[in-house]
């Protein structure tokens, strides 16, 4: 183990001993927030370790966020023992999930290995916490928390990411060196650099919808402004195309649901459009590698690069196995057994980059529409959530989940890893809990007494509502919320 991560590995040793220390399990999800980039250890564990099996197993929990996400299903379980039944949330989005576990795991079954690979393993896991992170997130505080801890962790990350781009320090990872010795595509404690600019994307949309939503408080002038200034900059330390694409597509979605005047949204939009513009042109004046990797866009399938064949492999898969696909995490096995002649001779690459392809080769046409189900129950979901709350923070939230939600969907058909993407879940818990908090209208007027009378209900609504419907904070621009 380096130094390096021996470092990382005491910091969240001394986060696990405050934790107990200050006896509130409510700090388990910001653990799990703070520890979740750490892939610095398990990555140096895969060749002793290796990707499958029990070892693989232990080499996920490895990571110290996972490891705090299975001491979150344990806490929530011993919290309510005695009525465990009330731990599982009254989410739509259960039925769906739970459909789609299953058939992953079955289609294990069915596998030339027959060995899961630790992305299937770690899976109860994800949907453990899923299920029972709800539990530990009551409240409006609970929430300004856990956004808090995103932008203090966005901002962190993002320090280490200029350090390894200007100083050369924590170069961890060999092979993101150039040839020129000097150009590093910074990944700070991430394995991908592309993965650290989609946390960064996911953040930043986050701090921009907190300062227009909110105004200047405490966790915007501290947390907000920081983390998108730094990020900023190392999002594009990152060089990562795929990355500065979803900060324009998550920042746009959030601008866009954020509860402010039309207006406003116009002349933001029309300003970061202006702005990119010169940024882009000064890029390319200025040339070098980034502003390479930025014309490469244009040129359509090419900029693909490896992962063409990689979609052709998954194609010829489906075609052989249509209806139930080769089976779970057997992508790269049969790639290289069977579908070995597609892959060119100087391309080391097996891992498939493309989720949808992957959904496509291992699952066939069941595993696609159940996919499809989950996909559309979500988005329904968020929609009546949104729409079903005049808070202007569950608001805020709730657009900044979906836009979020959308956005890994979305870059994991560039970079891969959508159900191995850890804060995938994190983000689906806390949408749970804003989806069945008894303070969101929707949830209020569903379960009104009919019994209550008319001036008992005016009274209840004239009421401030518990939990997240906390006073709303006046606009960052001064004008009054649209209604």
């Amino acid at each position: 183990m380096s130094d390096f991560s021996a470092i990382l590995l005491a910091a969240e040793l001394c986060l696990a001993v405050a934790i107990i220390i200050l006896r509130d399990p409510k700090l388990l999800i910001p653990a799990v927030i703070i520890g979740l980039p750490i892939e610095v250890i398990e990555s140096e564990l895969v060749a002793r370790v290796g990707t499958t099996g029990v070892a693989g197993m232990a080499r996920a929990l490895a990571n110290p966020g996972q490891l705090a996400m299975l001491a979150v299903i344990v806490v929530a379980i011993v919290r309510k023992r005695h009525d465990i039944r009330s731990l599982i949330p009254d989410s739509s989005l259960l039925v769906p999930l739970a459909a789609f576990f299953l058939l992953v795991f079955l289609s294990v079954t069915w596998s030339d290995s027959l060995r899961p690979n630790n992305s299937v393993l770690i899976l109860p896991v994800y949907l453990g916490f899923v299920v029972t992170a709800p539990s530990l997130i009551e409240d409006r505080r609970d929430i300004e928390r856990i956004l808090g801890t995103f932008l203090l962790v966005a901002a962190a990350l993002g320090v280490v990411a200029i350090a390894q781009r200007l100083f050369g320090v924590f170069n961890w990872r060999g092979i993101l060196i150039q040839s020129d010795d000097y150009s590093y595509r910074s990944n700070a404690t991430f394995a991908d650099p592309n993965v650290l600019a989609r946390f960064l994307a996911i953040v930043m949309s986050l701090a921009a919808g907190l300062v227009l939503s909110t105004g200047p408080r405490r966790q915007t002038v501290y947390l907000a402004l920081p983390a998108f200034a730094i990020g900023a900059i190392a999002i594009v330390a990152t060089a990562s195309r795929s990355g500065w694409m979803l900060l324009l597509l998550c920042g746009f979605l959030v601008v866009l649901f954020s509860p402010i005047r039309r207006y406003t949204k116009f002349m933001l939009t029309g300003s970061a459009v202006s702005f990119l513009v010169i940024v882009l042109t000064l890029l390319f004046a200025q040339g070098g590698t980034d502003a390479e990797r930025v014309k490469s866009l244009s040129t359509g399938v090419q900029v693909l690069g490896q992962r063409t064949f990689l979609i052709q492999a998954a194609w010829e898969m489906y075609k052989d196995n249509p209806w139930v696909g080769v089976g779970s995490g057997n992508y790269q096995n049969s790639l290289i057994v069977n579908y070995h002649h597609i892959v060119p001779d100087w391309s080391p690459t097996s891992l498939s980059h493309t989720s949808f392809a992957t959904l496509l080769a291992e699952l066939g046409t069941i595993g696609i529409v159940l996919f499809g189900f989950l996909v559309v129950r979500i988005g329904i979901a968020v929609v009546s959530v949104y729409w079903g709350t005049k808070d202007r923070f569950t608001r805020l939230v709730t657009g900044w989940l979906g836009a979020s939600l959308f956005g890994i969907l979305l870059h994991s058909q560039s970079e891969g890893r959508l159900f191995e993407e850890p804060y995938l879940w994190v983000l689906l818990a806390i949408f749970i809990a804003v989806e069945t908090h008894p303070a969101l209208a929707l949830r209020t007027a569903r379960t009104r007494p009919a019994s209550v009378p008319a001036s008992a209900r005016e009274g209840v609504r004239a009421a401030p509502a518990p939990g997240l419907a906390a006073p709303a904070y006046p606009a960052a621009t001064g004008e009054q919320p649209a209604r």
